[in-house]
């Protein structure tokens, strides 16, 4: 295969992308062309000036024009690049091959292919003494020498920036292809007998010129040059009259030279295989998965903040050292139903109006003591897992420690320490104040609208600047130089509030995947150096604070992208309120088929196997994490011995229904299907009249209490069929302001419509939300909700995607509760489980509530709960 000379590459990258290589900023920046070279006047004579280059007239742009169309309509462009005969494209060839010829040296590519190779190690000296050649013959080719793997990307990025990839450091097919034949031809060139006497007639001019400037010491230096440059002629010529000169030369370049003929035999085969190779798609390496799915357990955890248990709530904000008993920048007032946007002029308005109905905003107890524990090891620069559960408030004590971060820096500055109990300490790398540096949030896509209005809900308008960093990173090439040039806010008092699909799109633009011994670790890319200011990971911060942290275990660009957050920021939080396991188990399916027919027989048999060693290793995790941890629920207790939420206990009520008989006939068949291996199995078709003993529970429950509020909460009778008052509680308490809201919760989108049909046969409007609910819908939804009264509006919501049977993890099934067992909401809240007896329901349960086991067992029971391995054992 004939060497690809660079006009016929040019070609080629023109065809394949008709916007390469000429219209490339980046291209266009090294070549000083703007355009395709061709390109011309049209209403010009043929004797003008082109419009790219100047040397060209019409009449020779015209004829390159025909030529390079003329290779693209070809079968085999390359073919009729290499014409030898004087057809119709004689000149435009001719005129093409000349330009590119003298225009390559111009814009010095070949240094800058040069430079490129030196600065990844490829430079022919330093890869032979890295591979110990002592010969000319052991000299490497291209690919063992590992030259396109080390320099393809950066070459790509120098030659066309961005546009060279496809996502991260992946280059885009042609580029690459023209790439390795750049590298190719730089790597297979070697010294010539032409090159050797051009160079040596250089020599001998220079001589002449210095002579008669009598530099006589530069003059014998380059004498003794061209002495050694006529040896290399000799050599090269195999000229044994000069013998004496040619011993006189390094046996590796005497070696290189008596094989010059040999090297550019194997030109043609290199550059075979490297454009093989590089047309090539390499696989993926394995996936490696850090998870905790095999059950494991133990006892006894603690929360973290033992330390502070007996301080009252004056001694919290004595120790924090906030005289006034509020945190700084935060809101005193908020508005309890979400509605108003309290940082438009409109919600300002709204919280000065003292008839608007506002809230008192405050931290709670346990939220003074999570915060007070989060300043104290990002004082130290140590990383901190906040495992809070839902409902318990998170998110307030992580805006907290960022508004509190600001305040010390501030109060360092003026008194030259920080306030309260930390007026001994400083920060650990600086050795004195905070430094003044952004604070960065990573969260997932659906959660940055939540993140941004809880901000805004807690802290005062103007006292922090909030910037969302989402989409794809060429879509943000300018945020840096736009958006984040634009604050006024000094940067310790910047969010940046960004998705995790935008920190992962950056972490592949600048980052590339390490060998086994390195997955997770963030290793930069060629592309770094440039790239990287325009991106999360050229930039320091305060503080990096990374939500849902749990998402983060498998080992990918996400969780790499966390590690170099980390990496970037003085101190990290990660938040999480399930960080053992939040999916069903591998291999489950089948027990479930199993359970279809045994229903709930011998439920105890699987955890007779994996809690005792589950207790063991949890053990031990425990201890390691120990120390980085913070960890309330819902039933933790404050310094007083309650309940740290403040609210009524939530109450659990599971519906255990008997199916009819058609019911369980078709489940039956469902499963048959399974274990057959049919590939399509389903129910058939059923009649409208026909009865759904779960969905007509679900109808007749909501009914019940959407009739009037606080009703006594129902159970099912013994025949499993109807439901009756449950005679172990009596009515509710009522809230004259606010009427009862049902949440109804659907495992399936696609059962959403059965629901929605026969609650509506029952005269009950709904509203749905789920993960295919538009984002700027939802709020309106939930808004619409929020509103209802007993009167009017909807006042059920159905949620799917997060089960309304039983879920797969406990964990989940806490995360629901904990959204409707939370502040401000401050009614009782009853938690209905229908279960429908001797099918897969009995089964997932227990499934569902021994993940809770290993789950309770690694965070652990309060206090007050805490009996050893007799409670753990009793969650099973």
């Amino acid at each position: 295969m004939p060497t690809i000379p660079y006009p016929l590459a040019l070609i080629q990258l023109w065809i394949a992308n008709p916007t390469l290589p000429w219209s490339n900023p980046t291209w266009q920046s090294l070549t000083h062309v703007l355009g395709d070279p061709w390109a011309y006047d049209r209403s010009m004579d043929v004797t003008a000036a082109t419009t790219n280059v100047a040397e060209w007239t019409v009449g020779k742009a015209q004829a390159i024009e025909v030529f390079m169309n003329n290779c693209k309509t070809a079968r085999d462009p390359a073919e009729h690049y290499a014409s030898k005969r004087k057809d119709n494209d004689h000149e435009g060839r001719s005129s093409w091959n000349a330009w590119v010829k003298t225009s390559w040296a111009k814009w010095k590519l070949n240094r800058l292919v040069d430079n490129i190779l030196q600065e990844n190690g490829c430079e022919p000296r330093e890869v032979m003494a890295r591979l110990n050649c002592k010969t000319a013959d052991e000299f490497p080719t291209m690919d063992a020498a590992q030259v396109r793997q080390a320099a393809s990307i950066k070459l790509a990025d120098a030659l066309f920036g961005d546009d060279a990839f496809t996502d991260g450091s992946f280059i885009v097919a042609s580029i690459m292809m023209f790439v390795t034949t750049v590298l190719v031809s730089t790597w297979s060139s070697r010294p010539t007998i032409a090159s050797i006497r051009m160079y040596l007639k250089k020599l001998e001019s220079l001589v002449t010129l210095l002579s008669m400037f009598k530099d006589q010491e530069t003059t014998e230096k380059l004498e003794a040059r061209c002495e050694q440059v006529n040896a290399m002629l000799a050599a090269a010529k195999k000229d044994h009259t000069k013998a004496e000169s040619i011993a006189r030369l390094p046996k590796t370049l005497r070696d290189a030279l008596d094989r010059l003929a040999t090297e550019e035999e194997v030109k043609e085969l290199e550059l075979l295989i490297e454009t093989t190779l590089a047309a090539m798609v390499p696989l993926e390496g394995d996936k490696v998965v850090v998870d905790f799915e095999e059950n494991l357990n133990v006892n006894d955890w603690k929360s973290g903040v033992e330390e502070y248990d007996r301080c009252s709530e004056d001694d919290l904000w004595e120790h924090l050292g906030l005289s006034e008993k509020k945190l700084p920048f935060f809101q005193v007032l908020s508005d309890p139903n979400a509605a108003i946007d309290l940082w438009s002029e409109e919600g300002q308005k709204w919280l000065d109006n003292p008839t608007s109905p506002t809230q008192n905003l405050a931290p709670r107890w346990h939220q003074l003591v999570g915060i007070l524990k989060l300043i104290d090891r990002v004082l130290d620069c140590e990383p901190v897992m906040l495992m809070d559960g839902v409902g318990v408030g998170k998110t307030m004590q992580a805006v907290g420690l960022i508004a509190c971060l600001a305040h010390y820096r501030e109060h360092y500055r003026k008194h030259g320490k920080f306030p309260g109990k930390f007026a001994q300490r400083f920060h650990k790398k600086t050795g004195g104040n905070i430094p003044d540096l952004p604070v960065v949030i990573m969260s997932p896509p659906n959660l940055q609208h939540q993140w941004m209005s809880e901000i805004q809900r807690y802290l005062r308008r103007a006292t922090f600047d909030v910037l969302p960093y989402a989409g794809k990173y060429t879509t943000r090439v300018q945020w840096w130089t736009m958006a984040w040039s634009k604050c006024q806010q000094p940067p310790i008092r910047r969010i940046i509030l960004a998705t995790m699909s935008a920190a992962q799109d950056d972490a592949a633009t600048v980052f590339i995947q390490g060998d086994r011994d390195s997955y997770g670790q963030p290793m930069p890319s060629p592309r770094f150096q440039r790239t990287s200011p325009n991106t999360l990971f050229g930039h320091e911060y305060v503080m990096s604070i990374v939500d849902e942290g749990h998402m983060l275990r498998n080992i990918n660009m996400a969780h790499t992208a966390a590690r170099a957050l980390q990496g970037k920021s003085h101190s990290t939080v990660i938040m999480t309120a399930t960080p053992v396991t939040t999916k069903p188990a591998a291999g489950v399916e089948g027990s479930i088929l199993r359970a279809v027919f045994v229903g709930n027989q011998n439920p105890e048999a699987a955890q007779e196997e994996y809690l005792p060693v589950m207790k063991e290793w949890m053990g031990q995790m425990r201890e390691w994490f120990a120390p980085a941890v913070i960890l309330r629920t819902v039933d933790s207790t404050d310094n007083t011995g309650n309940r740290i939420l403040g609210l009524p206990p939530y109450h659990d009520h599971s519906l255990k229904i008997k199916l009819l008989d058609w019911e369980m006939e078709k489940l039956r068949n469902i499963a048959r299907g399974y274990l057959d291996e049919c590939p399509i199995v389903g129910m058939s078709k059923v009649s409208p009249d026909t009865k759904s003993m779960k969905l007509d529970v679900l109808a007749m429950l909501l009914k019940y209490h959407l009739e009037s509020d606080g009703r006594q909460p129902l159970t099912m009778d013994e025949s499993g069929r109807n439901l009756v008052p449950n005679p172990a509680f009596t009515a509710g308490n009522t809230n004259p302001d606010e009427p009862d809201r049902v949440v109804v919760f659907s495992a399936f989108v696609t059962s959403n419509q059965a629901i929605v049909d026969i609650l509506d046969l029952h005269g009950i409007r709904v509203l749905e939300l789920n993960g295919q609910t538009p984002m700027r819908k939802r709020k309106d939804i939930l808004d619409e909700f929020r509103s209802s009264s007993r009167t009017d509006g909807v006042r059920v919501l159905i949620l799917s995607g997060v089960g309304m049977d039983t879920l797969w993890s406990e964990q989940d099934d806490r995360q629901l509760r904990g959204r409707i067992y939370r502040h401000p909401q401050a009614k009782e809240v009853h938690v209905y489980r229908a279960i429908a007896l001797k099918t897969a329901d009995v089964f997932l349960n227990n499934i569902s509530f021994s993940k809770g086991a290993m789950h309770e067992a690694f965070i652990g029971a309060d206090k007050e709960f805490r009996k050893g391995t007799d409670y753990i054992g009793s969650l099973g």
